[in-house]
């Protein structure tokens, strides 16, 4: 054999060599880029498992602080009203109060005006002139009273007197058929 038959030789031989380390390197390296997927994908999976976990926990937290601030809303709601019903109420009656006032003084005025103009109304007048003769007849029953107890006095002095004067008459003129002594 000659030189370039060994040289083809040698050359074949390491072709064939050569083919098959590339084939043991693409198996290797198939069989690494399998491991390292497949550990990949397993890193994966639990990378989504324990984010799934924190994310659940991360809304639960977020609910019950949600769900905190809501009640929290809802009581200052309730509170609020209560308080601005209670303000509504107390104006609407100082309102109420204060148009009564004026209506009042306003009837006041009109009736005053009126009976400016037309004088007392007849129910008025009946009421004064009943009211006058109430005084009246009063003022009769004291002078009738008055009288009456003038009157009875003088019969109580009149007895007084009639009642000293008369013992000693009777002293005088004594019983008959007694003796005195």
């Amino acid at each position: 054999m000659g030189p370039l038959t060994e040289s083809m030789t040698r050359l074949a031989g390491e072709i064939v060599a050569f083919r098959g380390g590339r084939k043991h390197f693409v198996k290797v390296l198939g069989h690494d880029v399998f491991t390292m997927l497949t550990k990949f994908h397993h890193a994966h999976a639990q990378m989504a498992q324990q984010t799934r976990k924190e994310r659940r926990a991360f809304v639960r937290t977020l609910e019950r602080d949600v769900a905190g601030m809501q009640a929290g809303f809802r009581h200052a709601h309730a509170l609020m009203a209560r308080q601005t019903r209670a303000e509504r109420r107390a104006a609407v009656a100082h309102l109420k109060k204060t148009v009564a006032g004026l209506r009042l003084e306003f009837v006041t005025d009109i009736k005053g005006a009126h009976r400016a103009w037309f004088g007392p109304t007849p129910a008025e007048r009946r009421a004064q002139e009943a009211e006058r003769r109430a005084k009246a007849e009063a003022e009769q029953i004291k002078k009738a009273a008055e009288r009456d107890r003038l009157a009875a006095l003088a019969m109580a002095k009149e007895e007084a007197v009639r009642h000293h004067t008369a013992p000693a008459a009777k002293e005088e003129t004594g019983r008959p058929g007694k003796k005195k002594g």
